[in-house]
């Protein structure tokens, strides 16, 4: 190993957790593809880039399965990409990560995201964006590890697209989903005000002109993925947690207490207040045999 691998080596160490490496993205990545840029996207976490605290902790607690199973080798897709930085984590670690989003702006942004990665920390990550429907992916292309932020509820139609997941995922395999609590009633009214009573719309892409289906804020409970998924033969579970949202995360004098609370799993115990819901789940290793 030269210098150079050497340097890169280190500083891919550097990034143990994937709010490691999206603070570092808040830093530097200064680009913008058609309006889309970490400070438009980001910004409650823009003005917290350089703290630590409760926002960073939720922010990978979320993750804790995809982080304690990520290893050199790993096969990873992540559906709904987006600007793309928890995809390179991924890459970072030593996965082979392919990162697919409906949204022509958003592979844009990721793609010139992953060159400043390559160009900046590790040139050698095998990171590959694609801007595809989930439903157009061919399931002879199996993973080892799929996962998804805030995503579930924008694709459609949902049985179809939790059959497809589970084309892609290889026997064995596990799947993170990681969406807004259902049973919030602070969110099922901002959602609710956001879409109306329309929860399934057509968008059109800004880049390219192509209408795909887009659910509109379509939640489901952690029950009903437990029951879809099982039905498709991954079996999971769920959990619920973290008290604060984003817009007030950086109060101090709520953190701590909502901190306090958190360690001792406590707001299990009221399953109308967490904001996160995360199903996590592994495909059954006898699953497509003979197929």
């Amino acid at each position: 190993m030269d210098g150079g691998q050497q340097d890169q080596s280190a500083q891919s160490r550097e990034f143990a957790k994937p709010s490691d490496l999206f603070r570092w993205c808040l830093r530097h990545a200064t680009h913008d593809v058609h309006g889309i840029n970490y400070r438009t996207c980001f910004a409650e976490y823009v003005g917290a880039a350089q703290a630590d605290g409760y926002l960073w902790r939720q922010y990978d607690r979320r993750l804790e399965s995809l982080i304690a199973a990520v290893r050199p080798g790993l096969k990873v897709l992540e559906v709904g990409c987006g600007l793309g930085h928890d995809l390179c984590w991924t890459a970072l670690r030593g996965a082979t990560s392919v990162g697919i989003d409906i949204k022509s702006e958003m592979t844009g942004f990721a793609e010139q995201l992953l060159a400043l990665v390559r160009r900046e920390i590790d040139a050698t990550i095998a990171v590959d964006i694609r801007h595809t429907n989930l439903m157009a992916m061919d399931p002879a292309e199996q993973f080892d590890f799929i996962y998804m932020k805030d995503t579930l509820h924008h694709l459609e139609p949902r049985a179809e697209v939790i059959d497809k997941l589970a084309s892609l995922l290889a026997p064995g395999g596990h799947i993170l989903i990681v969406e807004p609590n259902a049973w919030n009633p602070l969110i099922q009214f901002q959602m609710f005000r956001i879409r109306g009573f329309k929860t399934v719309i057509r968008k059109t892409d800004v880049a390219t002109g192509e209408e795909f289906v887009y659910g509109n804020e379509r939640l489901l409970t952690g029950g009903t993925m437990i029951r879809l998924f099982r039905h498709a033969g991954i079996s999971g579970s769920t959990r619920s947690f973290r008290l604060l949202p984003t817009r007030l995360s950086g109060r101090s004098g709520l953190a701590r207490v909502a901190s306090r609370i958190e360690a001792r799993r406590l707001e299990r115990l009221v399953p109308l207040l967490p904001v996160h819901t995360v199903f996590f789940g592994r495909k059954d290793r006898l699953a497509g045999a003979g197929q």
